[in-house]
């Protein structure tokens, strides 16, 4: 298709676009320029319009000569100088299109199944691709026309892109609804629309296909990953994630059908990838804040969108559908885990029929299986978060959420976990009690390839215990049974509860799995030893065919390991840090419990044996770059503890505000922070700076 042909069906929707006339060659030879009876207002702008310029499968965009500013005494000049730059003018035709004066050109790249992102910049878009002038970044959220009704009269639900003029946040909403169109008017995964901003219109000029399909990019974040993964995680449990993707985006999907395929889960640089802007996109879909989801899962606000009622009416159904889910969630989750007891002991066996018989079948339902209850955990782990996120969200803006921590006090199972390895680290409680109770717990549990303390032979755990000092601050005091009583933070909380037991329960089911693998490899003669190097397609042919060639691993030096927090990514690996061109938003962390602490740094990586605090007299305050409940062993020798990325509703931040520990998460990348800086932080306000001594 030409660019006549798309500029026709660009009309024809009604889109706005620079009236327009096409000239053949023919005509032109025979009977010149017959301008006056094109009704086009001067000056104009002569484009190329070559057989196939703008094709499906292949693009030519620029090869060809388009004249700007052309004035009727230039007009014969011009077209002549663009069909001399064809290979052959014959049958071809130029355009002759209106020049508008634009405040601000760009271009949008907008496939249907990825982020939107654009190049904007003041005056004529040749500027920016004449390289003249450095074009401003954005990304467009898919807006509707009834966000463009209501921004007449407030447009502030959108902060827009850095540097955009308040005046013309309605017209790139415009241009969301456009796009939109042109999705239905060209079957093209992808677009390439160029764009012109004048007064309070946006004006489609182009529209053609982008043939590259692996330039589509989405954002992704480490988020919660960062937290409950190692910084490599196994490869058997990278695919797992992957893998698992578009099942977990179902979720959505099944209380809003009208939501397009996308994947929770993004792979890049060889890591599982949470793909946030699907979920922005989500978000914006229902009308609801996107900080919903940024602040919740510990990641920058790359939207910026706030509550838009109109939307969010309209879309009463679906959360009518999230609140059934929602309703009895604590009860549903608790049966759930009691059902599993008894089923997972019944696939076990099921498995166990097999493995002597046909260990590629056992294998591949393994995998099947630890996929499965993967999946369902991250649902209801979702349902939870759901449920609670809303309300803390309210309670965290209205300054309550220290009133939550007070009441969190009562404990729960991560409490009690944190209670037993206190007492085990004091010697007050014996190594078989603590492994009864939590031998299936662990550094980084979440990953099936991470060893268990079950597993911990002495070494490990004189390496634990290395550096022990006298700062055991955190040490929660025994449950004493007290009458209950129904407080007005209850029902939150005991979600909260709900969830972190929901975890406790399901790390034992992943164990259970790690122990039958661990036992079918000792049981076999193969170089591999550790079966989570595997990727789960190479551990099912490994056991299928027993031939050694199968088990080689992926190349972990590709693995970029939680590099980044927030990026944008395509499907080529090209990656873009974010912040970086879309401009630092300076702004405090959020306090999860509350508390003023100053005090000497311990920066820690990742969780780990064999790391001892710096030796100070003074109070530590653990630093790090996300937490898992795996950092147990050391909040139990800290007076605060700060990460660089973390939620309001994370397994670790939860365990904090149960312990009482004075802590901040969200701080920004720009504040750099080492071993033996001296720091101060507010858990109430989020603010963390550094002291000078």
């Amino acid at each position: 298709m030409g660019k006549i042909q798309q500029l026709q069906r660009i009309a024809k929707a009604g889109l706005p676009t620079p009236a327009f006339v096409a000239l053949s060659y023919a005509d032109f030879k025979n009977n010149g320029v017959l301008h006056k009876d094109w009704k086009l207002t001067f000056p104009v702008v002569v484009r190329s319009s070559y057989t196939h310029e703008d094709g499906d499968n292949h693009s030519y965009a620029g090869q060809y000569t388009t004249v700007l500013k052309v004035t009727p005494a230039r007009l014969s000049k011009s077209i002549e100088t663009v069909f001399k730059s064809y290979p052959d003018p014959t049958g071809t035709v130029v355009i002759i299109q209106e020049m508008i004066d634009p405040e601000v050109s760009g271009v949008l790249f907008a496939f249907k199944h990825s982020v939107w992102k654009g190049e904007w910049g003041q005056g004529l878009g040749e500027q920016i691709v004449g390289g003249k002038v450095i074009p401003n970044n954005f990304l467009l959220p898919r807006f509707s026309s009834l966000d463009v009704f209501w921004a007449r009269f407030y447009s502030g639900f959108w902060k827009g892109g850095p540097g955009m003029y308040k005046r013309h946040r309605r017209a790139f909403m415009k241009l969301a609804v456009y796009t939109r169109k042109l999705h239905q008017i060209f079957s093209a995964e992808g677009l390439d629309i160029e764009f012109a901003i004048a007064g309070n219109e946006a004006y489609i000029l182009q529209s053609r296909p982008v043939t590259t399909s692996w330039e589509a990019e989405e954002v992704l974040t480490a988020a919660n990953h960062k937290e409950i993964l190692p910084p490599h995680p196994s490869a058997l449990m990278r695919g797992i994630i992957t893998a698992s993707g578009k099942r977990l985006f179902q979720y959505y999907q099944v209380v809003d059908p009208s939501l397009p395929d996308r994947s929770f889960i993004h792979q890049s640089t060889g890591m599982p990838w949470i793909n946030l802007s699907a979920l922005l996109d989500v978000m914006v879909a229902w009308g609801l804040s996107t900080s919903l989801v940024s602040r919740s899962v510990g990641a920058v606000d790359v939207y910026q969108v706030g509550m838009r009622p109109w939307i969010f009416v309209g879309k009463m159904p679906v959360f009518f559908r999230l609140i059934r889910r929602q309703l009895g969630v604590a009860k549903r989750v608790r049966d759930w885990v009691n059902h599993q007891r008894g089923h997972q002991h019944w696939l076990s066996e099921q498995r166990k029929v097999y493995w002597d018989s046909d260990s590629g079948l056992a294998a591949q339902l393994w995998v099947e299986h630890f996929t499965d209850i993967y999946v369902q955990l991250v649902e209801h782990m979702q349902d939870l978060t759901a449920a609670m996120s809303a309300p803390v969200a309210l309670l965290d803006r209205l300054g309550l959420l220290s009133k939550v921590s007070v009441a969190l006090q009562q404990k729960s199972s991560s409490t009690d976990y944190l209670l037993a390895f206190s007492q085990l680290e004091q010697g007050q409680l014996p190594r078989e009690n603590f492994l009864r109770r939590y031998g299936h717990r662990g550094f980084y549990e979440s990953d099936v390839g991470q060893k268990r303390f079950c597993e911990f032979d002495e070494k490990d755990w004189d390496d634990i215990f290395i550096g022990k000092t006298q700062h055991h601050i955190a040490q929660p005091k025994k449950r004493v049974p007290k009458k209950k009583k129904r407080g007005p933070f209850k029902p939150i909380v005991d979600l909260i509860h709900t969830r972190e037991w929901l975890r406790h329960m399901t790390m034992y089911f992943f164990w259970t799995y790690r122990k039958e693998m661990l036992a079918i490899f000792a049981h076999r003669e193969f170089n591999t030893t550790d079966f989570s190097q595997l990727s789960p397609q190479a551990l099912v042919d490994l056991l299928r065919t027993g031939e050694e060639h199968w088990a080689e691993t992926e190349v972990e030096s590709i693995l970029s390991g939680w590099d980044l927090n927030t990026f944008l990514a395509n499907r080529m690996d090209r990656r873009v840090v974010w912040p970086s061109w879309y401009g630092s938003v300076a702004r405090h962390g959020i306090g999860i419990y509350p508390g003023q602490v100053e005090g000497t740094v311990w920066r820690v990586k990742h969780a780990g044996a064999n790391l001892e605090p710096p030796a100070v007299d003074g109070p530590i305050i653990l630093v790090a770059d996300a937490l898992d409940p795996g950092w147990v062993p050391y909040f139990s020798r800290v007076n605060g503890v700060v990460a660089y990325v973390g939620g309001l509703l994370s397994h670790a931040s939860i365990m904090l505000r149960e312990v009482g520990i004075p802590s901040v998460t969200q701080i920004s990348e720009e504040l750099v922070l080492e071993t033996g800086d001296y720091l101060r932080i507010d858990g109430r306000n989020g603010k963390v700076e550094k002291v000078e001594m």
